[in-house]
């Protein structure tokens, strides 16, 4: 399957058109962390300070360092400019309408797992690829309460609706169509989508598995097969991980 297009992953999210997760450049050249604070303003006494959402959760160094390793696809480059990385903050999330057509078009880019629009507190993933097209995209996303069962869940009716959806690829509008399977026995749930085209070679597998609170996620874009790879790799991502967090009460 044709390569599908990547993120300008730094340049979209400083820009705001995309969760802001990664750190930013401020005008005054200072790095502004996501989920940073004025410190202008007065903290609450620890008695009557709500409990605090991401109370728990990894922030996006600590889930950088759970990613595999470039050895896992040996036959593949890192690509530096498909890099997210939250850093030490974790931020207060926001959501987003994602409409159908939208959506759709975003399983082919490697912000896929964010198509049902539910925002995380802390992201990190990498992307590895080569010059005919054949790429893996990892990445992990921790959420708040059960923020990452409502991502889940809304993924599932994204894999739903565009079960059939047309896709412009080099230039030419295909058919897409996507195959969607339960994968029991994974995190707390897990789905393996594969899409492929009558009229395109090769194809492409997205996994995406629960643990808590945390989104496991993978894609692999095949040139000559449908990407099973990608099951795999999720299942070794899923074992780096540690035992799910529980959500703040």
């Amino acid at each position: 399957m044709t390569t599908h297009p990547r993120r300008a992953l730094a340049a979209a999210l400083c820009a705001g058109t995309a969760l802001a997760l990664t750190a930013c450049s401020s005008p005054g050249g200072t790095t502004v962390n996501a989920g940073s604070t004025s410190s202008a303003v007065a903290s609450p006494s620890p008695s009557s300070a709500p409990a605090d959402p991401n109370a728990g959760l990894p922030n996006g160094i600590q889930l950088s360092g759970w990613l595999l390793p470039a050895s896992v696809v040996p036959k593949l480059k890192s690509d530096r400019k498909a890099v997210v990385n939250s850093g030490e903050g974790l931020a207060q999330p926001s959501d987003k309408a994602v409409a159908k057509t939208e959506a759709c078009d975003q399983l082919g880019r490697t912000d896929w797992m964010e198509a049902g629009g539910v925002g995380p507190s802390a992201a990190a993933g990498n992307d590895f690829a080569d010059p005919a097209g054949n790429e893996f995209y990892q990445q992990l996303n921790a959420y708040q309460g059960t923020r990452a069962a409502q991502e889940f869940a809304a993924l599932k009716k994204v894999f739903t609706e565009c079960r059939s959806f047309p896709a412009k690829v080099s230039g030419g509008t295909y058919t897409m169509r996507v195959k969607l399977n339960a994968l029991p026995g994974l995190g707390d749930e897990a789905v393996k989508a594969v899409l492929t085209s009558p009229d395109i070679q090769g194809g492409e597998t997205l996994v995406a598995i629960r643990s808590g609170r945390l989104l496991v996620t993978t894609m692999y874009n095949d040139q000559s097969k449908t990407g099973a790879q990608a099951l795999t790799l999720a299942q070794r991502l899923l074992k780096n991980v540690p035992p799910a967090p529980a959500a703040a009460s």
